[in-house]
């Protein structure tokens, strides 16, 4: 599993996780499917767990077998974190 973080959503993350860890999920709703970024305390049986930029990522069966070189990003401008990668095809981000 390839995700990478760059080094602006690396650092507003080290400063925002207070020792948490991010997690990936794919979802579905009446708007479609995409992908959940949240804080969680800890990683859910089943997901993979990677260390990228020394934070910890815990992606779902789904998030993990789809994500392969996916970019998390930081744009204060936009909605904050923003998930790059061409299968995304929306990411929701609840912190």
């Amino acid at each position: 599993m390839n995700v990478s973080i760059t080094q602006t959503a690396a650092e507003h993350l080290h400063q925002e996780l207070d020792g948490r860890i991010l997690r990936i999920a794919f979802t579905t709703g009446c708007g479609g499917s995409g992908y959940r970024l949240a804080y969680a305390d800890a990683p859910i049986d089943g997901d993979e767990v990677v260390n990228v930029n020394g934070i910890r990522v815990a992606l779902d069966d789904m998030s993990a077998s789809r994500l392969d070189g996916a970019i998390i990003q930081y744009d204060a401008d936009e909605d904050g974190y923003l998930l790059d990668h061409p299968d995304a095809v929306s990411a929701v981000w609840c912190g």
